[in-house]
């Protein structure tokens, strides 16, 4: 479970975005569940409108490329996902060489323990861009990358409501 998600989310908005069965398609098709749009973009946490920051990944995770698109410009972790999502993969590789936080690290480390630098995660950032720009609209062996996608943007929302939301 992602802590920061789990409080700060409405439960019914956590249990479909973060407890699917299924990994995030590399580019959807629509958005998973339409009755969430609305409510992802008028969410507030904490008493106030929610970051742009926590509304663009949770539009991510809804497959809502359109909503997320819409306000991820300032969204710099965000953003290189939304061109993965959109086939622009070109796109995806600037804004993706543009990050310097943690975060990044944390999303391509092997696992918890590797000390990965910041050029070495940039580097497995592009790598995954141009995996992703291979398979286009179909789907990788086993779902790997959609589950690795998945899995980076479930991160980056339980880091975005930690960052934009708790620390405020």
């Amino acid at each position: 479970m992602l802590k920061m998600s789990a409080t700060y989310l409405p439960p019914v908005m956590y249990q479909k975005l973060f407890e699917r069965d299924d990994p995030t398609p590399l580019r959807p098709k629509s958005v998973r569940f339409p009755e969430l749009t609305p409510q992802i973009s008028s969410l507030k946490l904490a008493g106030k409108r929610a970051p742009e920051q926590v509304l663009t990944t949770l539009h991510l995770l809804n497959d809502d490329i359109k909503a997320a698109h819409d306000i991820a410009e300032p969204c710099y972790d965000q953003h290189g996902i939304v061109h993965i999502r959109d086939g622009d993969y070109g796109n995806a590789r600037w804004w993706f060489r543009q990050l310097s936080d943690p975060l990044l690290v944390k999303n391509f480390a092997k696992n918890a323990s590797e000390n990965l630098s910041m050029s070495e995660a940039r580097q497995r950032a592009r790598y995954f861009v141009g995996e992703c720009e291979e398979i286009g609209t179909g789907t990788s062996d086993d779902q790997r990358l959609e589950r690795k996608l998945c899995d980076q943007l479930k991160n980056l929302a339980d880091w975005s409501i930690r960052e934009f939301v708790k620390g405020n």
